[in-house]
């Protein structure tokens, strides 16, 4: 395994679900901005929730910043997904859900990380899931966000056996 390339294993199914959840968010963060959306505000948490006048000037200096970078940080990820999204309508149901290969750049990883993580943030925000006795599992809108928690965890154990 190169050192410089982390591996994870996904199916073309899921790639394009994650490139669609991924566009959301791309259109969350970027552009025209509803900064009084909540997912938004997740996203850019007080630095100072004490002090609302120094929480709104700092706010008003680094948000934009920091969207940007998340969306930076999306449009690097979509890009990743591209050769398993490339080819995906020409598939069969099984192949589409046949796991492959997908090479995640080790330069590309720390990306990969917080886009998942503000994701996963996003939708915990839309379901008003706040610790884990909000959290249904019986409830099915809770796989995205369960779903988006394992690829988390298992690109994490990939970068930390392949960057080690």
């Amino acid at each position: 395994m190169n050192a410089g390339t982390v591996r994870i294993s996904m199916a073309p199914i899921e790639a394009v679900q994650l490139a669609e959840i991924l566009g959301e968010f791309a259109d969350l963060v970027g552009g025209q901005r509803d900064l009084s959306d909540p997912a938004v505000a997740r996203l850019t948490p007080s630095a100072y929730p004490d002090d609302a006048d120094a929480a709104d000037e700092f706010a008003a200096a680094t948000r934009d910043e920091l969207l940007d970078r998340r969306s930076a940080d999306t449009a690097t990820v979509r890009a990743a997904l591209e050769p398993l999204r490339s080819e995906f309508a020409d598939l069969t149901e099984e192949q589409a859900f046949a796991e492959h290969d997908l090479a995640i750049e080790a330069s590309d990883v720390d990306a990969w990380l917080r886009t998942l993580t503000a994701v996963r943030l996003v939708v915990a925000t839309r379901l008003g899931i706040v610790d884990d006795e909000h959290h249904d599992p019986e409830d099915r809108r809770f796989h995205v966000y369960d779903w988006l928690g394992y690829r988390l965890e298992l690109l994490i154990e990939a970068a930390d056996e392949s960057l080690d």
